[in-house]
């Protein structure tokens, strides 16, 4: 059987990206504005209840209501929007039909410049359709636990895809690289840049425009990855010792303070996109919630670490990666290079840590230029603990980080888990020093 070439491999990685946005037409940012109209036409104080929202199409949201009491019949609430996904018109209401009625210029002006402007509609709304319920029922507890394991995805991935881009160059020189969060945050930035350019002169789905921002995204980060390689790990490597470690974290405070120059003292933010959540499952009046674009995005990002994974155990640049980690000096001898293969170990861990940043932005709408310092730790912590040389183990043992977070984030305050990991961090490398799937004098690498 023939090898697919690798360009096709990586735009079925993204496949799920894609249709993740593609799903139900029904955005859930329009959804909300358009129920909101409804406490300035109709008394909340006889009863307001949404029965169904759907979206008919690109721009078009239907909501279906009753306003009175139980034997009220449903009446049928129409909005227009002047653009969908991240056009800039999202948000722009160009015409409402009540009962198929069109609304006048002047109730229009009233609901676009006074009520929807006004904190009154957000306090008055009167929310997502009731009477959902779930594929199945489930204890409250189980319900709960689902919920934080939901929750803990997105996370989980970002870690993991860190922890592989940290071991793919400890496992090769035995010193670790500081400035991966940075990189990630990075990778945010860029993300955000290339949404909002891709959005402003191109009109396709939310799919097909984080697609080819992902692809931008790799190809900052990757160049920033070779130049970091080239000019800054290789010669350091060469010496030996630790001079790498300082050039580590002179590296995290010149992309940090680069980064900070660039984007200003306030955040961009992407509006949010998507059909919003479904109800995976209920117990009583509590909903599991599960977002379609959320999963596809956690299931994109666990097919680019199998890939790179597989790449790494199979190609001839893995294996020269594996023969440098294990003995530089006796690779030489064989005819490899340890300097190229370190540069080009650079590209491919800047451009993961690059799409980890990416992944933020598309999960939570955007990232500060501060934001990846402590996620870079994490994942630093993660491939640690994984064991030098050690990709799998790396990537294990950040799922399990994920895991333990998101246990201790439900069950005990948040602001103490730093602390916490950090501690049991330095117990578990005083027992055992090479990690869980590494051995004990990893760190020695000469090049």
């Amino acid at each position: 059987m023939p090898r697919r070439p690798a360009l096709f491999r990586f735009l079925a990685a993204l496949s799920p990206l894609f249709l993740a946005s593609c799903g139900p037409s029904l955005d859930a940012e329009q959804g909300r504005l358009c129920r909101m109209l409804l406490p300035a036409l109709f008394s909340i104080e006889n009863g307001l209840v949404v029965l169904e929202s759907e979206g008919v199409s690109e721009r078009a949201v239907h909501v279906t209501f009753r306003a009175g009491p139980e034997g009220a019949r449903p009446r049928l609430l129409s909005c227009r929007f002047g653009g969908t996904g991240y056009s800039a018109a999202k948000r722009d209401l160009v015409a409402v039909s009540l009962d198929g009625v069109g609304l006048g210029e002047a109730q229009m002006w009233f609901l676009k410049e006074r009520w929807l402007e006004s904190q009154i509609a957000i306090q008055t709304d009167p929310g997502p359709p009731i009477g959902e319920r779930g594929w199945f029922q489930t204890s409250r507890i189980q319900a709960n636990m689902l919920q934080h394991a939901i929750g803990a995805l997105p996370r989980i991935t970002i870690l993991a895809l860190l922890a592989l881009a940290t071991a793919l160059i400890y496992g090769i020189i035995g010193r670790i690289n500081l400035a991966f969060g940075e990189f990630a945050a990075m990778g945010g930035m860029v993300m955000t840049i290339a949404v909002s350019l891709l959005a402003a002169f191109f009109s396709g789905a939310p799919g097909m425009i984080e697609s080819l921002a992902l692809l931008a995204v790799l190809a900052t980060t990757a160049l920033w990855g070779h130049a970091t390689g080239r000019f800054v790990l290789a010669p350091l490597a060469v010496r030996g010792g630790q001079p790498i470690l300082v050039a580590g974290v002179g590296l995290l405070v010149a992309v940090q303070e680069g980064l900070r120059l660039a984007q200003g003292a306030r955040n961009a933010w992407l509006p949010p996109v998507g059909s919003g959540g479904m109800i995976l499952a209920s117990s009583g009046d509590f909903n599991v919630i599960v977002s379609p674009r959320f999963v596809g995005l956690a299931v994109t990002g666990v097919m680019m670490i199998a890939l790179v994974l597989v790449f790494m155990r199979r190609s001839r640049f893995g294996m020269a990666w594996r023969a440098i980690a294990d003995d530089a000096e006796a690779a030489r001898l064989l005819g490899l290079d340890p300097r190229a293969t370190l540069v080009a170990a650079s590209l491919l861990a800047t451009a993961l840590a690059g799409l980890a940043g990416a992944f933020i932005t598309l999960f939570w709408g955007g990232m500060s230029f501060s934001g990846g310092t402590m996620l870079g730790l994490t994942g630093l912590m993660a491939a640690i603990l994984g064991g030098i040389g050690s990709l799998g183990g790396a990537v294990i043992t950040a799922v399990a980080i994920g895991i333990v977070q998101a246990i201790w984030m439900a069950l005990f305050p948040i602001q103490h888990w730093e602390l916490v990991s950090f501690t049991i961090l330095t117990f578990i490398l005083v027992l055992k020093p090479g990690g869980f799937f590494g051995y004990a004098d990893g760190a020695q690498r000469h090049f």
